[in-house]
C-alpha cells in the first residue's frame, strides 16, 4: 500500500468525526474510501457529503473490496461482532473504545484478528496528550524509582440528565452495557493502568447519584498489586466543577498531574534509603519541587491515532494502542462491576463467564427496555460466526 484506505462503521457522533477526519486528511497516508451506517438516510448523507461510496450493512462494505482498514464507532456490543467480520475478510480494525462490554467478545477479537492476521488498534488518544507522555517518560526511565502508589480523580466526565435521554441506548445495561465505567472512563482507566500497570486484585463501591439511569454514575476503587503497592480510582458524571488528577508515588520522586501540568517532587534521597539510616525520627527528606517540561504539541487527537494506526501499516512503527493493550481497561473496568455489584473482592483476570452473568443478571433486574437489547442481538451474531467468548 502506499495508501491506507479507510471505511467507518458506524456514523454517529464520533464516527462522523472519524469519516469527516479521515476525507479531510492531507499526509497522504489515508483516504476515506467508504462509510457506512444502518440508518440510510444517514449513510447516504454522508456519503455523499464526503464523496464516499456508502453502505447500510457493515459486511457488504467488507465484500466490497473497496478497503484495506475499518474505522469501528458502532455501540459498544457490536464492536466485537464487525470487527471478526472486518478480520476474515483481511482488512485491518481500528476500534473505539472499549473494544467491547466484557472480557469474553474482547478476547475474541484480539484472538480472530491474531489468526487472520490483521492489525487491531484502539482509539486510545488520550495516551498521546503531552502531559500523559511526560508521565509514562518519567516511569519508565525510572525518575520516580518504585512506584508503590498510583491515584485517579476523573471527576471531570460531567453529564446531564438531557445527555443520557438524548439516545435511547445511553444509561442502559442492554444498550450501552454500563455507565462511567464504560462510556466515558475508558480513556481515564486505560491511562492508570499504561502509567501504574494492572492490579491483581480490586475491591470497589458503584452507585448511582442524582441521575435517572440504570446504570452507574459513580465508582470508588481500591487496586492491590502485591508488594505494598496500591492504586486508588475515583469516577464520575455527577460532580462538578470536576478534576482529573494523576498521583503517581515512587521510591524517588512524587509526580502529580492537575491541570495540564505536571509537578514533580525529587527526594534528595530515596525513601527506602532515608527512613532506614536517618537519625531522627520524624524528618522527611528533602524534596525539590519543579514543573516538569512538556511537548509544544498537546496531543490527545483521534487523529494522532488514526494517523500512527496508518503509518503502522504502511510502515511498521508502532500504534498508539493495540488490542492486546487495550483489553488492559476493560479487565479494570469488568473487575470494579464484579467487586462492586458483588461486594467481595476480584482477581485479575476476570473470568469473562463470570462478568457476562453479570450483566444478564443487571439487565433483568433494572433494564427499563429503552437500551433495545442490543447485548441479545450482538451475541445472537457472535453465534452465527461461531465465536466463543466464554
Amino acid at each position: 500500500m502506499d495508501k491506507v484506505r479507510f471505511g467507518v462503521v458506524g456514523l454517529g457522533n464520533i464516527g462522523a468525526l472519524h469519516a469527516q477526519a479521515i476525507a479531510a486528511d492531507k499526509t497522504g497516508q489515508m483516504a476515506l474510501a467508504a462509510v457506512c451506517d444502518i440508518i440510510p438516510q444517514r449513510a447516504e448523507k454522508f456519503g455523499r457529503e464526503l464523496s464516499a461510496p456508502f453502505f447500510t450493512d457493515a459486511q457488504a462494505m467488507f465484500d466490497a473490496g473497496l478497503i484495506d482498514a475499518a474505522v469501528i464507532a458502532v455501540p459498544h456490543y457490536w464492536h466485537a461482532p464487525v470487527a471478526i467480520r472486518a478480520a476474515r475478510k483481511g482488512i485491518h480494525v481500528l476500534c473505539e473504545k472499549p473494544l467491547a462490554v466484557t472480557v469474553g467478545p474482547a478476547r475474541a477479537m484480539i484472538a480472530q484478528c491474531r489468526q487472520h492476521p490483521v492489525a487491531l488498534g484502539a482509539m486510545l488518544q488520550q495516551r498521546t496528550r503531552a502531559v500523559m507522555v511526560k508521565l509514562k517518560e518519567l516511569v519508565a526511565g525510572g525518575e520516580l524509582g518504585e512506584v508503590f502508589r498510583v491515584q485517579m480523580i476523573c471527576s471531570s466526565w460531567y453529564r446531564t440528565q438531557a445527555y443520557y435521554d438524548s439516545g435511547a441506548w445511553r444509561g442502559t445495561w442492554d444498550g450501552e452495557g454500563g455507565g462511567v465505567l464504560i462510556n466515558q472512563a475508558p480513556h481515564s482507566l486505560d491511562l492508570f493502568q499504561w502509567l501504574g500497570g494492572l492490579p491483581r486484585r480490586v475491591i470497589a463501591a458503584i452507585g448511582t447519584r442524582v441521575h435517572k439511569i440504570e446504570v452507574e454514575n459513580t465508582v470508588n476503587a481500591v487496586c492491590l498489586y502485591g508488594d505494598g503497592k496500591a492504586g486508588y480510582i475515583y469516577a464520575t458524571t455527577a460532580e462538578a466543577p470536576g478534576l482529573e488528577q494523576f498521583i503517581l508515588c515512587g521510591d524517588k520522586a512524587t509526580a502529580v498531574a492537575e491541570g495540564g501540568k505536571i509537578r514533580l517532587g525529587k527526594l534528595r534521597e530515596p525513601i527506602s534509603h532515608h527512613l532506614m539510616h536517618s537519625p531522627g525520627g520524624f524528618e522527611m527528606p528533602p524534596c525539590d519541587w519543579q514543573e516538569a517540561p512538556l511537548a509544544a504539541e498537546p496531543g490527545g487527537e483521534h487523529m494522532n491515532v488514526t494517523r500512527a494506526f496508518a503509518a503502522h501499516l504502511l510502515k511498521g512503527t508502532p500504534m498508539v494502542a493495540t488490542g492486546e493493550e487495550a483489553i488492559n481497561e476493560l479487565e479494570l473496568s469488568n473487575a470494579i462491576y464484579l467487586a462492586g455489584y458483588t461486594n467481595k473482592p476480584v482477581d485479575l483476570p476476570v473470568d469473562a463467564g463470570q462478568i457476562s452473568r453479570l450483566i444478564a443478571r443487571l439487565i433483568r433486574e433494572r433494564s427499563t427496555g429503552r437500551g433495545g437489547n442490543l447485548r441479545a442481538a450482538a451475541a445472537r451474531d457472535l453465534r452465527r460466526l461461531g465465536v466463543q467468548t466464554q
